[in-house]
């Protein structure tokens, strides 16, 4: 090849390098500008957030305890609520209520005593997609049974995770 071929063709890919890497910068720049983050290289082995533990009781005029580690606070993720009547019809009395402790704003489910034999009636599922934070930290969170009627059962099921 001549010199002047050479230099025209050392030119020339000089030129297409200089606009591949300014196209190549120009797509980083609208990709930034659209607020999309990087690829990941490998999945996140757990979500942080994860709800880590599950409670229930179907006792009468029991505690349900949600305890913390140390420090931490007690995060709420579901709670569901199902009143039941066993064998034979629960008597209707008056309502009851679900209390909680270390929850802002005294979080509470009231519910009937009246219902057919063998029947359940989903009362309360709620989710919380951010966690329902408990008040203190250090502090046990707990959800206080009532006293059943005859025949009936209220299943409670909690799902939680500590965390600081």
């Amino acid at each position: 090849m001549s010199k002047k071929l050479t230099k025209e063709f050392t030119m020339k890919r000089g030129l297409l390098m200089t606009l591949v890497g300014g196209l190549f910068l120009m797509s980083a720049q609208f990709v930034n500008a659209q607020g999309i983050p990087g690829t990941l290289v490998q999945q996140t082995p757990t979500r942080l957030d994860s709800a880590t533990q599950s409670a229930s009781s179907a006792t009468s005029a029991a505690t349900l305890t949600l305890t913390p580690n140390g420090g931490e606070y007690v995060y709420i993720y579901a709670v569901d609520v199902a009143n039941c009547a066993g064998a034979s019809n629960v008597s209707a009395a008056a309502p009851t209520s679900i209390t909680t402790t270390n929850i802002s704003g005294s979080l509470s489910f009231t519910l009937g005593s009246g219902t057919t034999a063998g029947q359940c009636t989903q009362f309360e599922a709620i989710a919380y997609p951010t966690g329902l934070k408990s008040q203190t930290s250090g502090v046990a969170t707990t959800f206080v049974l009532p006293t059943f009627a005859t025949n009936q059962t209220v299943r409670l099921n909690v799902i939680w995770r500590s965390a600081p």
